[in-house]
């Protein structure tokens, strides 16, 4: 059995020896002969099973809004926040790490946006740009921007001042030295705050629709709709969707790391 197989293996029994517990636990009286006693009370947390059942309901079409019209709403904010915030944070990172006098300029705006707490802007954006796509797919951005744009700026300082004397020496010029030094050097940087960067953004998204009620929509909705009706294991399947999404999501960055960096000697150790 190769290491990978074993990994899988672990994962899958960790995995289930957890929802057995849970089913095992919530359906256990503390108390024999009282009722509605439980070791953990399936009324807070629900029972694995009551949840797979709730799953299959939600994903039917017996239901006006399905899980998977849910989920799709969150996954496309999500991504759009994602696209966005990725593409104008590296552009801004190596703007700023090629120029310091700008750099320096802007410094304290920086700082002080990137300072307020995100939850603080969720008033102002929804005042702006209403409860619909545009104001979760802002939301995402506000968190995205900075942390690939700090990554990128670091990378594009980092970048070895000898590599672009050589570069200059054989006759490249601004453009030829941005693409085939300083690029490549910042993309590993920027890589690095990818995948926590669609989880945040995923976090963004969320408390968008949290907020928005139906007219947010996605699961951060079913959320609010399970509260408002204590109905715990809706509750758990948007959470158990949202996990989900959050993996498929940060294992699909990883490919695409795996794509566009292969030239790095740690992804040519993985393929050797």
């Amino acid at each position: 059995m190769t290491e990978r197989a074993r990994i899988a293996l672990w994962r899958v029994g960790i995995l289930l020896a957890l929802l057995g517990a849970w089913e095992w636990l919530t359906g256990l009286k503390a108390i024999s002969r009282t009722p509605g006693l439980y070791w953990i009370d399936p009324f807070f947390i629900s029972r694995p099973s009551t949840i797979a059942r709730r799953f299959v309901y939600l994903t039917s079409g017996e239901v006006r809004l399905s899980l998977w019209q849910m989920a799709l709403s969150t996954v496309q904010s999500t991504l759009w926040g994602f696209v966005v915030g990725v593409s104008t944070g590296f552009v801004a990172g190596l703007v700023l790490g090629r120029h310091d006098r700008l750099a320096r300029v802007l410094d304290p705006y920086i700082i002080a946006f990137n300072s307020l707490p995100r939850i603080a802007l969720v008033p102002l954006v929804t005042m702006i740009f209403g409860f619909g796509l545009l104001a979760k797919v802002v939301l995402a951005w506000t968190i995205v921007f900075f942390i690939v744009f700090f990554n990128t700026f670091q990378g594009t300082r980092a970048v070895d001042a000898d590599l672009i004397h050589t570069a200059r020496f054989l006759g490249a010029g601004e453009r030829q030295i941005m693409r085939t030094v300083i690029v490549p050097s910042a993309l590993a940087w920027t890589f690095a705050a990818l995948t926590p960067s669609i989880s945040f953004a995923l976090i963004g998204v969320v408390v968008g629709e949290l907020l928005g009620g139906e007219s947010g929509g996605g699961l951060g909705y079913l959320i609010t709709q399970s509260l408002g009706t204590l109905n715990a294991a809706d509750m758990m399947v948007a959470l158990v969707s949202l996990g989900a999404i959050g993996i498929v999501m940060a294992l699909g960055i990883k490919q695409i790391e795996r794509r566009l960096l292969r030239w790095r000697p740690e992804y040519r150790t993985e393929r050797a």
